[in-house]
């Protein structure tokens, strides 16, 4: 059974599927539509300078990749700490407003009990909401998809 995923070109918008690639790949070629180059790295279509990619020199092109790469992955990284910083504080709201700011009046969990779960404040985006309807919850049937995320 094929594994597809569907991918949007961030050039053009034209949308297609593509096999899904093994976790971590990072895939590199032009959209069928425009011939504008794309990386394809964990799920996501970003776009490259077309011209860097054909005519840079290797230096160049990696320099490229790294930095759009390295642009993508610092968004995350970013919304992932900014998530955890508003967890923090809405836990510290709440400690705040329970009377428990001495550390002596911290709650005891006892060494079996697990303290409650921090709920996170900042939603997910509209395009990562878009993503999973759109890829995630379609493959979410299929047996290599679900190997090849949760194995």
């Amino acid at each position: 059974m094929l594994s597809l995923i569907e991918v949007k070109c961030p050039h053009c918008g034209a949308q297609g599927q593509i096999m899904l690639p093994p976790l971590g790949a990072i895939i590199i070629g032009p959209c069928p539509e425009c011939e504008g180059m794309v990386v394809v790295f964990c799920g996501r279509v970003l776009p490259l300078d077309k011209t860097t990619m054909m005519e840079g020199s290797l230096e160049e092109k990696r320099d490229h990749l790294m930095q759009v790469l390295t642009s993508f992955l610092q968004d995350r990284i970013e919304r992932l700490f900014a998530q955890a910083a508003a967890a923090a504080e809405q836990a510290s709201e709440q400690g705040a407003a329970e009377g428990m700011e001495d550390e002596d009046q911290a709650m005891d969990f006892g060494p079996e009990a697990r303290p409650p779960m921090k709920q996170l404040s900042i939603p997910i985006s509209e395009e990562e909401l878009s993503n999973f309807i759109n890829v995630d919850l379609r493959l979410l049937d299929n047996t290599d998809y679900f190997k090849a995320v949760f194995d």
